[in-house]
């Protein structure tokens, strides 16, 4: 990536949200409107990832094709949840999404979701109804028992981590696995807007309470009128994981697709970041009638 290039992309990773987040009430999650459209074009809901924020997907809607309104989700809040496990958390969504259509109830639903914030996207799926699911770099499928223990003892471990060390140094650790090789390729390994610190104490209690190694069993994906998966093409484990999920949809169409960002360098797990565009275009393609 060039010195140009690379800063544009930087700006464009920590400059601030164009407006702010809605705040409703606290049954609800606050949310950033990052497009509009008329009442009867689709409607997109989008929940971003572990450690993120709504203008993550910033990049994303800059380049929709579809007309389409465009809502990003803030999920930090979640851990005021008294009880925080994944079906309150899928409630929280639920109730936040059905507060965004309020005024568009018409309007086809597209709920996006990216890693954690497609594990989430998934559970509210029988919830929601949605005319269309994208789940983003996300596995949802169980984890086998044993796997299951390591992976709570490894989400503990680096909750622990991140209180001790605050966001940014852990995002720095946290960007040294191979699954984030396409960030570091670009140069934009841990890029993480000042912002993000705030939330710091929230993060630690969601990476405990809501680790995939707690999930005991496979979200309902029939409910979604249609159904996409994406990952990036060197993210190995998540292709592998679109391929697992054909079989939770019980015979109904599941489309798994592969991002290659075209640029020469790898395709991995920030697919938001690393390949916009295509995630862009999986996008299009779930507001299509």
């Amino acid at each position: 990536m060039s010195a140009p290039m690379r800063a544009r992309t930087h700006e464009a990773l920590t400059r601030a949200a164009a407006q702010p987040a809605h705040h409703v009430d606290r049954s609800i999650l606050p949310w950033v409107d990052l497009r509009v459209a008329r009442d009867d074009a689709p409607c997109i809901v989008a929940l971003h990832g572990s450690f993120g924020e709504p203008r993550d997907w910033k990049l994303v809607a800059a380049r929709l094709g579809t007309e389409a309104s465009f809502h990003a989700v803030a999920l930090a809040p979640l851990a005021q949840c008294p009880v925080l496990d994944m079906p309150h958390a899928a409630a929280m969504v639920a109730r936040t999404v059905q507060a965004i259509r309020v005024q568009r109830p018409r309007a086809p639903l597209v709920l996006a979701g990216y890693s954690f914030g497609g594990r989430l996207a998934a559970a509210a799926t029988v919830a929601l109804m949605p005319d269309a699911l994208v789940l983003v770099s996300a596995r949802v499928h169980p984890l086998a028992p044993a796997q299951a223990l390591e992976r709570q003892r490894t989400d503990a471990a680096l909750s622990a981590a991140l209180a001790r060390d605050g966001m940014q140094a852990f995002m720095r650790s946290w960007h040294e696995r191979a699954m984030f090789a396409g960030l570091v390729a670009r140069g934009i390994a841990g890029a993480v807007a000042a912002s993000r610190a705030a939330s710091t104490p929230s993060w630690v209690r969601i990476l405990r309470e809501l680790s995939p190694g707690k999930a005991l069993q496979a979200p309902d994906l029939s409910p979604a009128r249609r159904c996409v998966f994406v990952a990036g093409k060197d993210d190995t484990a998540y292709v592998e994981e679109g391929e697992r999920l054909r079989a939770l949809r019980r015979g109904r169409h599941l489309h798994v697709s592969v991002a290659d960002a075209g640029d020469g360098h790898p395709t991995t797990h920030a697919l938001l970041v690393e390949a916009p565009a295509v995630v862009a275009q999986v996008l299009d393609y779930a507001c299509s009638p």
